[in-house]
């Protein structure tokens, strides 16, 4: 599998947006090939990113299960609170759930391999 990096970094919108703009017009290596997520403060990062999530991201990557339901059970937690995790990391976009339809099973997968926090 390719590496696929994600930058998580905290700063407040206007900054973000500013460094975007800055971005388009004069382009870096720096961060080449790496998706930026910016967080507004260290309050929001720290209840995206817990412990808990980071397992299930590490198993997500590694033990490609076909559900969620599955997914709970690799780690061992119940299915409801995974199910809640796994929402919040694919509203920030570090998952990827794949609905197959009603009754049937949804599919995740891990949009990165590597997770860089800048502070």
């Amino acid at each position: 599998m390719k590496t696929k990096k994600a930058l998580l970094e905290v700063e407040p919108q206007s900054q973000a947006v500013q460094c975007a703009f800055s971005a388009i017009v004069r382009p870096s290596r720096k961060y080449a090939g790496t998706t930026i997520i910016s967080f507004p403060d260290f309050e929001t990062l720290g209840r995206v990113i817990t412990g808990a999530r980071v397992e299930l991201l590490n198993a997500i990557r590694t033990r490609r299960p076909k559900s969620i339901q599955e997914l709970a059970r690799i780690v061992h937690r119940d299915f409801e609170n995974v199910y809640q995790d796994v929402k919040i990391l694919a509203e920030f976009g570090l998952i990827e759930i794949h609905d197959s339809g009603p009754r049937r099973a949804a599919a995740i997968l891990a949009n990165f391999s590597e997770l860089i926090l800048a502070a």
